[in-house]
């Protein structure tokens, strides 16, 4: 029983240390569904939108340090960036671009 609070110390220790750990991963992950989902779609002004309108609860431009510690997502103006650095290098292909169809 004495050794309980050393064991809870411990713990919560490990789970401080390990929190931005596991947000860089599931920011990694959520990065690559973001691409893939602009891949899919081809609309990669619809994402930047989509995100805009996520800032209006969620910071947008967040400090690198900031963004490792506390988000388990990619920030705003890192998801902007990436659909929109998606747009210019597929340019050429005519991709993000409307189709036929009017989307």
């Amino acid at each position: 029983m004495a050794v309980l609070p050393l064991a809870v110390l411990i713990l919560s220790m490990y789970f401080f240390v390990m929190t931005p750990v596991e947000n860089t991963i599931t920011r990694t992950m959520e990065y690559e569904a973001d691409i893939f989902g602009i891949n899919a779609s081809q609309q990669p002004d619809g994402e930047a939108q989509i995100d805009l309108k996520l800032g209006e609860y969620r910071k947008l431009d967040a400090g690198p340090i900031e963004e490792f510690v506390f988000f388990d997502h990619p920030s705003g103006r890192t998801r902007i960036t990436a659909a929109m650095r998606w747009k210019a290098e597929h340019a050429q292909s005519g991709a993000g671009t409307p189709n036929h169809m009017g989307q």
